[in-house]
């Protein structure tokens, strides 16, 4: 009976103290939810700070219609396209790829933006003030080299960013641009071909004294250019094969006839069907610029 009686202690010991460790753990588990809701409201608000840095998806001039696309594969991304004004019938446009994601890339998207603002050309690093007060583009393989230096002076981080920068002549579709490791542009012509130009370049925040490439090309009625970040060209399907430029180039002829914000709509279900998922690994960004003459 004395042994009976001692197991039977035992055992309520045991269970008293199951519960005691169960409290704990659901105690820490409602802790952990709090934390993690927390962190979640503060990443959809990270989001939606992030998606206000492109104020606007569309903007139409009297010589042409300009779309943006940006869409990050996570809360937030390293991915930011925009434009500005750049002088008197000149557009400035830039697309930029910071390494890696998540929180720290957003943040240094977030400061680069402020580079190159729409709302503030006195801290835009890609415009000279003239003395009547008004605004030019400077030649974008400089721009990039400054940006260059700013990044290795001033920025303690271990990030680097792809960039294309661009400027275009609203007038008469002169285009002028410069690449730092981002993806060539593509330019389709009225007649449905795709040309891309380019050599590539080096990142923007690697190494010092780093020079870069600058291209010229005609824009004539009726044509477009297209600049991507590589989340397109490498979107993955299930064998593991890319999207590729050749898979660009091909879908782009198919929609040499969609304009405006439904070809990156387009874009996107065709880079569904060939992921078979619309979970992309990589951020996307784009801007389409169609020249009306």
């Amino acid at each position: 009976m004395r042994a009976r009686i001692s197991a039977g202690e035992r055992i309520l010991d045991m269970h008293r103290e199951l519960l005691k460790k169960n409290e704990v753990i659901s105690e820490t588990l409602d802790e952990l939810q709090r934390v993690y809701d927390s962190l979640d409201h503060d990443l959809m608000e990270a989001k939606k700070l992030q998606q206000s840095l492109v104020r606007r998806r569309q903007k139409t001039f009297p010589t042409a219609e300009l779309s943006l696309l940006l869409r990050s594969s996570g809360h937030v991304g390293g991915d930011l396209v925009g434009f500005y004004p750049s002088g008197q019938n000149h557009l400035g446009l830039f697309a930029i790829d910071v390494s890696g994601h998540g929180i720290s890339s957003a943040l240094m998207t977030a400061r680069l933006a402020g580079y190159l603002s729409a709302s503030a050309p006195d801290q835009n690093v890609a415009l000279e003030r003239l003395g009547d007060g008004t605004y030019r583009s400077l030649p974008p393989a400089k721009v990039i080299e400054v940006l260059n230096d700013l990044v290795l002076d001033e920025m303690e981080t271990e990030h680097y960013f792809t960039l294309l920068l661009a400027d275009i002549n609203l007038a008469n579709g002169e285009m002028v641009w410069a690449q730092a490791g981002h993806p060539f542009p593509a330019v389709q012509r009225v007649d449905g071909s795709v040309e891309q130009k380019g050599t590539g370049g080096f990142p923007v925040g690697l190494l010092p004294n780093v020079t870069f490439e600058q291209y010229e090309i005609q824009l004539n009625k009726g044509d477009r250019v297209l600049i991507l970040s590589d989340g397109v060209t490498e979107c993955p399907n299930s064998d593991g094969g890319m999207f590729g430029e050749d898979g660009l180039e091909e879908l782009m002829k198919d929609l040499a006839d969609t304009k405006g914000a439904a070809f990156f709509d387009a874009l996107i279900w065709n880079l569904t069907c060939f992921a078979e998922s619309d979970d992309f690994p990589d951020d996307i960004s784009g801007i389409l610029f169609e020249f009306n003459g």
